[in-house]
């Protein structure tokens, strides 16, 4: 499976303290990797960090960004290590386009990830609009997102206050998978939901990811869906020790 996402040697600091140091992990097409450590380890901050957001002053100390199927072996990190907010602000700028459409990110609750003013199908359209290359049939593709997470066409019309909790868990992988992305960031989606549907939300961003060959970049603390479902666990702290198949 080829390379998708390499972050190499991150190390992002705050004048008191580093909040991540030396993390260094590859992400693989039709694989998942588990980003897994303590609350406040660094787990979110690196995933931010690895679609080109970093938003700690002074930031970035060290490290390596590579999106090998986007741009080769281009460092996004050049320039901007131990060069502050302003560097920072530019490379969030320049990858803006990326971010959407070669890396998506799901996060906690779908609360977070839907607007609450616009319709599903409107959300999906904009997801859809970010594809490499967009479809003719836009209503077409709307339809086929919809179905392949289990929801109804009829939910393109609803605004997400109108969906129950698991609809609108489905809505938000749905809006995640709809540009076609080379990976996708999954930031703790089991957190506050009951075990059925941490089940349900799980399998799913898996069939999904499985589907269009896409890496899944699972942020958890739970060690049981790590076991059951992880191929390579990235463990972040004090003694992280990069990638480790499962």
């Amino acid at each position: 499976m080829s390379v998708v996402l390499v972050v190499n040697d991150l190390t992002i600091r705050t004048p008191e303290r580093r909040l991540v140091e030396g993390v260094s992990f590859e992400v693989h097409q039709g694989r998942v990797t588990a980003i897994v450590g303590h609350s406040g380890s660094g787990k979110s901050l690196s995933a931010r960090a690895s679609m080109g957001v970093l938003d700690v002053d002074p930031g970035l100390e060290r490290g390596s960004l590579l999106y090998p199927a986007l741009s080769g072996e281009k460092d996004w990190f050049e320039g901007v290590r131990g060069q502050g907010m302003g560097a920072q602000r530019r490379l969030a700028r320049d990858t803006a386009r990326y971010r959407g459409s070669y890396v998506t990110y799901s996060p906690q609750s779908a609360s977070s990830a839907l607007n609450p003013g616009r319709s599903i199908g409107q959300q999906l359209a904009i997801a859809i609009g970010r594809r490499e290359t967009p479809p003719a049939d836009l209503g077409g593709a709307i339809r086929d997102v919809l179905k392949e997470v289990g929801l109804p066409p009829r939910a393109a019309y609803a605004v997400p206050s109108e969906l129950s909790g698991g609809m609108a868990q489905r809505a938000a992988v749905a809006i995640a998978i709809a540009p076609q992305p080379k990976v996708l960031i999954a930031d703790e989606p089991e957190t506050g939901l009951d075990p059925v549907l941490r089940r349900v939300v799980t399998e799913l961003m898996l069939e999904v990811a499985a589907n269009h060959g896409v890496a899944l970049m699972l942020i958890t603390h739970n060690m049981d869906t790590v076991r059951r479902i992880a191929d390579d666990v990235v463990r972040i702290g004090p003694h992280a020790s990069g990638t480790e198949d499962v």
